[in-house]
């Protein structure tokens, strides 16, 4: 494993994340307690590769991979992962965590300042998982991963589903917005991408966070809202989700339920 940042300096992206990343040390906490649903992040990573035909690409860019609970599973499913995030309290998590493992690049960069440094990189593939929520500017960002990938390069994103669920956990949460899968379909398209497949993911988990967000109106992050015994029985019940989503694939667009805590969608680099 190696660690590098672009010309910008070290300091210079602690200013930046300072300045982009106020409740930095809560968001590394929310992470930490997802760390253990290593299932979950599997059934993203097979999902992916579903909607894609075969594995997502042999170097490829988690941009924005907090403290790397993705890069975990994507460092056996591809030659080189770069593990890329501006927080500096999560690019330390990641610096001991993939000390000496072969294949995984750590990288303090900030997307919206260094595409050229990226692009540089040679990557086949972006992976942006709950990341363009918290953008003010989306649209720029995913233009910034059309200048990173090359001709034929692959963009894989996921983010939080549905307008109408947005409350305040998401509030708690630094989230801008949630997405439609016609609204990331369009944002995408717009950024110079052709989209191949988006689909809802998780319809099991509509019914929680609506009750946490928008009734219950639980002021902290959704993973800060379950104990440890509600976290262990979701790891446990994964595998329940994935089966309610398979089952209601035929009613819902691209594949997938009808609605979903998430959406997620693959496009290609014309």
């Amino acid at each position: 494993m190696s660690s590098a940042s672009g010309p910008i300096g070290p300091d210079g992206l602690d200013q930046v994340a300072a300045r982009k990343l106020p409740h930095e040390e809560e968001h590394l906490a929310a992470l930490e307690r997802m760390a253990g649903l290593e299932p979950y992040y599997r059934w993203v990573a097979e999902l992916a590769e579903a909607l894609n035909g075969g594995p997502l690409g042999s170097r490829i860019l988690d941009a924005g991979c907090g403290i790397g609970n993705f890069v975990e599973i994507m460092r056996h499913r591809a030659d080189e992962v770069l593990a890329v995030d501006l927080s500096p309290r999560n690019v330390a998590v990641l610096q001991r965590r993939f000390q000496g493992v072969d294949g995984v690049e750590v990288l303090q960069t900030d997307l919206d300042a260094q595409r050229e440094e990226l692009r540089a990189r040679c990557v086949d593939a972006v992976v942006c998982l709950d990341v363009l929520e918290h953008i003010q500017d989306d649209l720029s960002l995913l233009r910034s991963f059309a200048g990173i990938l090359p001709a034929g390069g692959t963009l894989f994103i996921k983010v939080p589903a549905h307008q109408w669920l947005f409350g305040s956990v998401d509030v708690a949460s630094d989230h801008l917005r949630r997405y439609s899968r016609a609204d990331l379909v369009a944002r995408v398209e717009e950024a110079g991408f052709e989209v191949r497949a988006a689909r809802y993911m998780n319809l099991a988990g509509v019914g929680p966070y609506l009750l946490k967000s928008r009734i219950l109106r639980r002021g902290s992050t959704f993973s800060s809202s379950f104990n440890e015994r509600q976290l262990r029985w979701i790891k446990r019940s994964i595998g329940a989700f994935r089966f309610v989503d398979r089952a209601t694939g035929w009613a819902g667009p691209g594949g997938g339920p009808p609605v979903g805590q998430s959406v997620v969608l693959l496009a290609i680099r014309p």
